[in-house]
């Protein structure tokens, strides 16, 4: 085992060992894969089926996510997957748990003690951020994937993550702002003439992931980034 390799089990052992969730039936989820890869991606928080296998991006959109790697000649066993909170976010809905996003709160007291030391240990060049929500952690409030998204972009001085956290290893990752998979499914229900545009757009990006792992390093687009997808709104995943 690598030293980075051993240095993340200890983390997660520990986060195991010191964090109880709510409800406590369900256990904190660690990040999960390659401790040497140069690009790690990050989501908001786990789903109720992440919470329950113990796993990152485990559930349907998992699979699809998966699916998109595939597509894009990733193999997920080379990249590491976590998330700014490593337990559950839900809320109570029609009598069951929905999942929801983390608020300012959590992140807070989250991402300094968990995710920080993540990142210091696997030193990434390139960080993927899945969702807006966490996007814009890293790039701003006024981060939106439908201008900016497939985009590798510098990690400025203003980033709220680095406000929040006080500083990061050098030479700073660039960040990649892209939607998370189960944009596809609402996409599926909701505006299937939409989707295919919309998973074609994900395996475009993800193939410049691919090229990170293939060794080319990545580079900061110089001009202001704009990608219109159509949408006035930003997309809410």
């Amino acid at each position: 085992m690598s030293a980075k390799a051993e240095a993340l089990a200890q983390l997660n052992a520990l986060l195991r060992a010191e964090i109880m969730c709510e409800p406590s039936d369900y256990p904190p989820v660690p990040g999960e894969g390659k401790a040497e890869t140069p690009v790690v991606f990050i989501g908001h928080s786990p789903g109720g089926t992440d919470a329950q296998t113990g796993r990152p991006y485990s559930g349907p959109a998992g699979e699809i996510f998966d699916e998109l790697l595939s597509e894009a000649g990733i193999a997920r066993a080379d990249l590491y997957i976590t998330n700014l909170v490593k337990c559950w976010c839900f809320k109570e809905e029609n009598g069951g748990r929905v999942n929801r996003n983390p608020t300012a709160k959590e992140i807070k007291e989250w991402v300094p003690a968990w995710l920080k030391p993540e990142l210091e240990i696997i030193q990434p060049q390139a960080i993927v951020c899945l969702g807006g929500p966490t996007a814009q952690h890293f790039l701003g409030k006024e981060f939106k994937i439908t201008q900016a998204g497939g985009q590798w972009l510098e990690l400025l001085a203003t980033s709220p993550y680095l406000k929040l956290v006080g500083g990061i290893y050098q030479p700073r990752p660039l960040v990649m702002g892209i939607p998370q998979a189960n944009y596809l499914i609402h996409l599926q229900e909701h505006a299937p003439e939409a989707y295919p545009d919309a998973r074609a757009n994900l395996v475009a990006d993800l193939i410049k992931v691919k090229q990170v792992l293939e060794g080319k390093p990545p580079k900061a687009k110089e001009d202001k980034p704009q990608r219109n997808r159509g949408e006035e709104v930003d997309i809410p995943f």
